[in-house]
């Protein structure tokens, strides 16, 4: 695979500062590395961000682009590897990617909880993460969460997630997605099941593993793993 730069995109409620793991795990090997702060006020203006960064970092680096996203991030990469595809974009990784319909959502109390901050931080961490992210790094990533636009805050308690009707065929380009049956936040079954309507090779950590849905992007140990994968997946594509 020809790769001239990589962008990283970020999921919900983060931005691109989490990727700085997995810059410096990556290394050099995948062109200029660049990670967006992703600031939108709806769905459109989220998608149009990203493609609009895809083709920019394209033009700069003369070359096709590596797109890599992680949660809501790994949608956008997934649209952008469709939107725009080959030979501007070289192929994509979605990392705990959210697809189909969701079992249940947060009910009235919850949701009016969610919305107001009002949970404790402890209380939710768990969830996110395993013991495999340092407590420290656990709290920085909390501290430095970002309220979303009310359009987007809104993607949290839709019963079907927005993109999935536009997915009913193969990518494409190369594509890798990444789960772990140890997620609590994406279940493994959504991003199986989107690796499958896009016809992506997919590598699952098994529950043993307990990777949790930030420790892809937090624990050290996790990042080294994916970004082996990564590797060896643009290696032999």
């Amino acid at each position: 695979m020809k790769i001239a730069g990589t962008l990283l995109l970020h999921g919900y409620g983060v931005r691109g500062s989490i990727w700085r793991p997995m810059q410096e795990a990556l290394g050099d090997q995948f062109g200029r590395i660049v990670a967006p702060d992703m600031d939108a006020a709806s769905v459109d203006e989220l998608v149009t961000l990203a493609l609009g960064r895809v083709r920019r970092l394209a033009l700069e680096e003369d070359g096709p682009v590596f797109v890599i996203g992680h949660s809501l991030g790994a949608v956008l990469a997934a649209i952008a590897a469709q939107e725009i595809g080959a030979p501007t974009v070289a192929g994509a990784v979605l990392i705990a990617p959210p697809f189909g319909e969701r079992s249940s959502v947060p009910g009235p109390v919850l949701k009016f909880l969610l919305l107001r901050r009002l949970i404790p931080p402890a209380l939710l961490r768990p969830r996110f993460f395993s013991r495999q992210t340092p407590k420290s790094v656990q709290r920085a990533v909390f501290a430095s969460a970002v309220p979303e636009a009310p359009a987007l805050r809104e993607l949290s308690f839709q019963r079907s997630w927005f993109h999935t009707a536009r997915f009913d065929e193969p990518l494409s380009v190369p594509t890798l997605v990444v789960a772990s049956e140890a997620d609590r936040i994406v279940p493994v079954a959504q991003s199986s099941a989107f690796a499958a309507a896009i016809a992506a090779t997919l590598r699952v950590f098994p529950g043993a593993d307990g990777i949790g849905h930030d420790d892809f992007f937090a624990a050290e140990e996790v990042v080294d793993r994916v970004a082996a994968l990564i590797a060896g997946f643009a290696a032999g594509a």
